[in-house]
């Protein structure tokens, strides 16, 4: 039996499993738990459930007043929660520790980890890495940002592991470099997002600067990233990626081929040909993975492997379905996972035209008119769902490029966009769903959003017959 240490608060236990597994990862180390969440029992079903042979455990759903922080002498926040939030200033003010369940991992897990954050690639990157470690024999673990805690893989923790962390800024905010060192790091292009909830664009860049400064062994990042040029690091390399020769970087693209500094050798790894991954903003996704792979002690043999079998990730650029519902002849291709301008940008660059888009949802910033003027030239026709749809259609009338022949269409619903593009794409065009906006007016998160995507166009192609 452990020793009793004290009580702890988990705040918004939430519904994707990070708050449960630090409820499971406290408890076996003697701690009582209360469990608050704005939200009732009956809308945390799945989470509640999942913890009910836990034995010390105040339940305190539907709360979030300062009576839940007497006698706590530890605050799990979940990620989602901004450091305004009243409880956690008032936790603040009483001297009461704030972590988080990735801190609890970092502060525990024995063996080495490889951070991976930015805006765009992280989930991607993390795979990549992790298919090149399995491929090379090398013990690893995946996780964090991807959907799943590490903390529920404690029995199988080792030394020898490497721990493949994708990590948010959320998460990254919370994190303390001295004190929670990784082995290295990987940032993807660091761009623009989650302003609504970091409040600047400083405080987002911050937020990833901390990634950084946690890392003692590398740093790799993009030899043309500005952002994360900036960033200080106590590494010992900053080893950089580009598309284009090597001139001094670690990784780089040379007439398709992905060539990598090998024991001071340059070596051809693939060719961008045999990548199944869609999208030339994947070479910066590969090289990224190819140089954590060398770096740890994966042959270039099974990393070239690795990467190249890989499969674009659920809900990331892909080819889902050669006819429509409508007729033959229209592509079609699913980017759910954009919920940023700069995803849809990359899509809209990767794919044959002309492109009937579908996009929306709701907007971080506010800045309709920065979308309309990127999207515009590379689309045919726009039809918009959700919050987004009428301020954005508004943005677009007036927009040069939506002159003439060019339409835009506005719904409430996503299916409703959705068929309307299926009715209007002609053949020989392309639909693209590739948001662009966050899903929080209609959806719990982008991969909800996914899956309404995926089974509208399921019951539509069964409707068809096709």
């Amino acid at each position: 039996m452990r020793r009793s240490q004290g009580t702890a608060l988990i705040l918004g236990l939430g519904r994707f499993g990070g708050g449960r597994e630090a409820a499971r990862f406290l408890h076996r180390r003697g701690w009582s738990l209360r469990i608050a969440d704005r939200a009732s029992a009956a809308e945390l079903h799945d989470s509640v459930e999942a913890l009910r042979d836990l034995s010390r455990v105040d339940w305190a759903l539907g709360r979030e007043d300062e009576d839940l922080l007497e006698g706590i002498s530890l605050l799990l926040a979940n990620p989602a929660l901004k450091r305004e939030h009243p409880l956690l200033q008032a936790a603040k003010k009483r001297g009461i520790r704030i972590s988080q369940e990735v801190n609890l991992f970092l502060e525990h897990y024995p063996g080495d980890v490889v951070l991976v954050t930015g805006t765009n690639g992280k989930s991607t990157t993390s795979t990549l890495i992790a298919a090149c470690l399995a491929a090379g024999g090398k013990p690893y673990l995946l996780g964090g940002n991807l959907g799943n805690s590490l903390l529920a893989e404690e029995a199988n923790w080792s030394k020898e592991q490497t721990a493949v962390l994708e990590i948010s800024s959320f998460q990254l905010e919370r994190l303390d470099p001295k004190r929670h060192r990784v082995k290295g790091c990987v940032l993807t292009r660091v761009t623009v997002d989650h302003l609504d909830w970091h409040g600047s664009l400083d405080e987002y860049r911050e937020a990833k600067a901390r990634a950084a400064a946690a890392s003692i062994e590398f740093l790799v990042q993009g030899a043309a990233d500005p952002v994360a040029n900036s960033f200080a690091t106590p590494a010992r390399e900053r080893l950089l990626y580009r598309r284009g020769s090597l001139r001094s970087a670690a990784a780089g693209w040379e007439s398709d081929w992905l060539t990598c500094q090998v024991e001071g050798r340059e070596l051809a790894l693939l060719h961008a040909d045999a990548l199944e991954l869609l999208g030339s903003f994947h070479r910066d996704n590969v090289a990224a993975a190819a140089i954590v792979a060398l770096r740890l002690g994966v042959s270039p043999a099974d990393a070239g492997y690795a990467l190249c079998r890989t499969k674009p990730l659920p809900f990331r650029l892909q080819e889902i379905c050669a006819h429509t519902c409508a007729q033959n002849g229209v592509r079609l291709f699913d980017n759910s996972v954009s919920t940023e301008l700069q995803s849809t940008l990359s899509a809209l660059r990767s794919i044959p035209g002309p492109v009937y888009w579908v996009g929306g949802g709701k907007s971080k910033d506010d800045n309709y008119q920065r979308v309309a003027e990127a999207i515009g030239p590379l689309i045919e026709c726009a039809h918009l769902f959700g919050a987004a749809a009428d301020p954005l259609a508004r943005e677009f009338s007036g927009h040069r490029d939506f002159s003439g022949h060019k339409a835009t269409t506005t719904h409430e619903r996503l299916e409703d966009a959705l068929a309307e593009a299926f009715q209007l794409a002609p053949s020989g065009s392309t639909i693209l769903f590739s948001p662009a906006f966050a899903s929080f007016d209609q959806f719990k998160n982008f991969r909800e959003r996914g899956e309404a995507f995926h089974g509208w166009v399921r019951a539509a192609l069964e409707e068809s017959g096709q």
